[in-house]
């Protein structure tokens, strides 16, 4: 999450906003919200509800967690693009970056 807030400014001039999803509690994300100075909204999905919808629940973790993951949403709530990522190897921003902008690889 600290690169998305580092080239927060970058996404944003790209016509992007960023959100954050955890499974914490509304006061434990806000405070990683305000620890991280994350410059966006960090919602929360304590009951797993939507990571489960969306095929990200990882059970193994810290008694289930988010696989990490990106997705980019068009204006036709439409997923226009997704990530489903690993611990270890992470979709940059730098990737989504160049997505936003029409690049053809954003690996």
């Amino acid at each position: 999450m600290a690169e998305y807030a580092r080239d927060h400014a970058a996404i944003r001039a790209a016509g992007a906003h960023v959100v954050a999803l955890s499974v914490d509690s509304p006061a434990r994300s806000e405070a990683l919200r305000q620890q991280l100075a994350l410059p966006f909204p960090l919602l929360c999905d304590p009951a797993r509800e939507v990571i489960r919808a969306w095929d990200l629940y990882n059970a193994r973790e810290m008694g289930g967690i988010a696989i990490p993951a990106v997705f980019v949403i068009g204006v036709d709530r439409r997923v226009q693009y997704r990530s489903v990522d690993t611990t270890n190897k992470r979709v940059s921003t730098e990737g989504v970056l160049r997505f936003l902008r029409g690049d053809a690889s954003a690996e």
